[in-house]
């Protein structure tokens, strides 16, 4: 029998999985070494597909950045240095034999909680995914939305603040440069200078650290929390009163936080949203965890 291949490669990791009837059945996770040249990077895709060629059919990729579907080229990825024009498609093809189709990683987490999880049953589908990037992607009326050049959704990078600091995608003030993991890594460090907390016991700060700590009432870690929570909540409402979806789903490591993160979240959403009380909005975590975009790729390739 052979399965659909799925993939979906961030900034951290590459993980892919086998998958067969929405499930899946294999999994692998190897790290991206988005930091070096991309063919270091290019390389460890390519293991990582060598890991299951004989047993597939299709590929499909889900993977950070402006993604050409269309042409199967990878325009820009803000957290894969280097990585501008590169025709994976035809590069993976070429060297596997097998039919390959990609788009944006969000946008395959998306499709897998919307087929699969958290989005199922919805016509009006916004996620976020909140992790070493952020971003965004959405269902409108039953249908993915891709935009004009296929590179909607790019929502981590919408300016909160235009005197804000440096992002690595080059602009300032956006989203991500507050609520991505390396950020509330820093913003949990430097409130550690300046209060007693338990995080000060830690040699390296996580989110997942910092969230553990909230939940143990931790004041800094709990600070840490609320702020990134309205940011993100902010953000949720601006999202809700462009596109009225009927459900927003958060994804990524950092929304399994859990409460901590939600409650502010859904606190300041309430508080801009145009119209609370005449919508039904929901505001809840994805369900398929580290499945979601593997599932999503796998779907996308059929």
């Amino acid at each position: 029998m052979k399965y659909i291949l799925g993939i979906d490669i961030g900034g951290t990791n590459i993980k892919a999985g086998l998958v067969h009837n929405g499930k899946v059945l294999k999994k692998i996770t190897v790290p991206t070494h988005a930091g070096q040249d991309p063919e270091t990077s290019l390389k460890q895709i390519k293991t990582t597909i060598g890991h299951f060629v004989n047993s597939i059919s299709k590929i499909g990729i889900g993977i950070a950045g402006i993604i050409d579907s269309k042409e199967g080229i990878v325009r820009y990825s803000p957290n894969l240095k280097g990585w501008q024009d590169i025709p994976l498609v035809r590069i993976l093809e070429k060297e596997f034999k097998k039919p390959v189709r990609i788009l944006n990683d969000v946008n395959a987490i998306l499709l897998g909680e919307w087929i699969y999880g958290a989005g199922k049953g919805y016509r009006n589908v916004f996620l976020f995914t909140l992790g070493t990037g952020v971003g965004g992607a959405a269902i409108c009326e039953g249908k993915m939305l891709f935009g004009a050049h296929g590179f909607a959704g790019e929502f981590g990078h919408a300016t909160i603040n235009f005197n804000g600091p440096r992002c690595l995608c080059g602009n300032y003030g956006c989203l991500e440069r507050y609520v991505g993991s390396r950020y509330i890594i820093e913003l949990a460090e430097k409130k550690v200078n300046l209060q007693k907390s338990a995080l000060s016991r830690y040699k390296e700060l996580t989110p997942r650290i910092i969230a553990i700590e909230a939940r143990k009432k931790d004041a800094v870690a709990k600070e840490v929390f609320e702020e990134i929570g309205q940011y993100i909540g902010i953000a949720v409402s601006n999202i809700v009163n462009l596109f009225d979806p009927e459900i927003v789903i958060i994804s990524g490591g950092i929304a399994r936080a859990g409460k901590v993160l939600f409650e502010p979240i859904r606190k300041t959403a309430k508080e801009y949203i145009l119209g609370y009380k005449y919508r039904k909005i929901k505001i809840v975590p994805a369900r398929l965890g580290d499945s979601g975009g593997i599932l999503g790729a796998a779907y996308f390739a059929c």
